[in-house]
């Protein structure tokens, strides 16, 4: 006779899902320390937390004038929004600089963090509507 895998139990699924919300809760409690939220341009950012989410964002970074993104190659658009201080884009928008590493339009790109809502951060206009991806603070 073999083993099967049970299913978790509802309960066990809220139960992580309530921890990554009090996760999500202190990490948007925490002071910034580093770097100003902007109030335009291409680029989201958020106040640094102390600390950051586990997912793993990963597809070709589109540096749109107006919205910063990743596809994935699925198809999946999503805006990451960057710790204050932790990537900056060239003047000319063709470069973002990201944890000591230069990206270009259509690069590979890997980011840690978590899809999550933003408060206190500045998200383009551009962006509304587009799901939105917590970068972890590098």
């Amino acid at each position: 006779m073999t083993a099967r895998a049970r299913p978790s139990p509802p309960g066990r699924r809220w139960a992580g899902a309530s921890v990554l919300v009090v996760a999500l809760a202190l990490s948007a409690c925490a002071g910034s320390s580093g770097g100003d939220v902007p109030s335009s341009g291409p680029l989201a950012v958020y106040p640094r937390p102390d600390a950051g989410m586990d997912a793993l964002l990963e597809g070709t970074l589109v540096l749109d004038p107006a919205c910063v993104q990743v596809a994935s190659p699925e198809g999946h658009i999503a805006v990451p929004v960057f710790p204050a201080g932790d990537a900056t884009l060239e003047a000319d928008g063709t470069v973002l600089v990201w944890d000591g590493e230069e990206y270009r339009h259509g690069d590979r790109i890997a980011l840690g963090g978590g899809f999550s809502p933003v408060s206190g951060g500045y998200v383009p206009a551009a962006c509304e509507g587009l799901e939105l991806f917590a970068v972890a603070p590098a």
